[in-house]
């Protein structure tokens, strides 16, 4: 094979793989500690595909996993629910994963849980919503509902959200050079195979 095709060969497959690792879409610090029945939600930019989103709860040894006191933690992309959980965050109860569309992976350890869920991501603007919730009733029985911040405080430590950088579309000029720089690397070609 000529060095100018085993050239045109490596940038061709350069080009192809280039795309193959994640990006850091967004990262946030702690956030302050709120009551539940409130969200935090955040808007980014990604490129189509695959992603994964991955944070940790700080439950601030308030937070009750399955019990009366249930307190419950969902977790939205683009307002679709891919999961949901409880943790004894220090109010007592069982831990439970109530939803995991996409095989999460959780880790509890005091009063923090560490959760990591692969997801997919829109072209161009996504959003995340992490929530809890302190319901009146659940599985058709009644709980005790919100009680306050000094009971229910929930935030998050950090969060990581990973995937496909947005990709520039390139103008028509670039085409038009790419096609002019393409044809004179095939002129050159030509004439050295002929002048042999």
């Amino acid at each position: 094979m000529h060095t100018i095709q085993k050239s045109i060969l490596g940038l061709a497959a350069a080009l192809c793989f280039a795309g193959a690792q994640a990006d850091t879409l967004a990262a946030y610090s702690s956030t302050p500690a709120t009551a539940t029945n409130n969200s935090y939600v955040d808007t980014f930019s990604a490129g189509a595909g695959a992603g994964n989103v991955s944070f940790q709860i700080q439950g601030y040894n308030t937070l009750d996993g399955d019990n009366d006191y249930i307190d419950i933690f969902h977790f939205y992309v683009n307002g679709a629910e891919l999961f949901s959980g409880t943790w004894d965050l220090g109010g007592g109860g069982a831990d439970r994963v109530l939803l995991d569309l996409n095989g999460a992976s959780v880790s509890h350890v005091g009063q923090t849980v560490d959760i990591s869920v692969a997801t997919s991501f829109l072209q161009g603007s996504n959003t995340v919503t992490f929530s809890y919730e302190s319901p009146t009733s659940f599985e058709g029985s009644p709980r005790a509902g919100f009680q306050g911040l000094g009971d229910e405080g929930w935030g998050l430590n950090a969060a990581t959200v990973t995937g496909n950088a947005v990709v520039a579309v390139p103008e028509p000029e670039t085409y038009a050079l790419m096609l002019a720089g393409l044809g004179a690397l095939g002129f050159v070609a030509r004439r050295r195979k002929a002048a042999r």
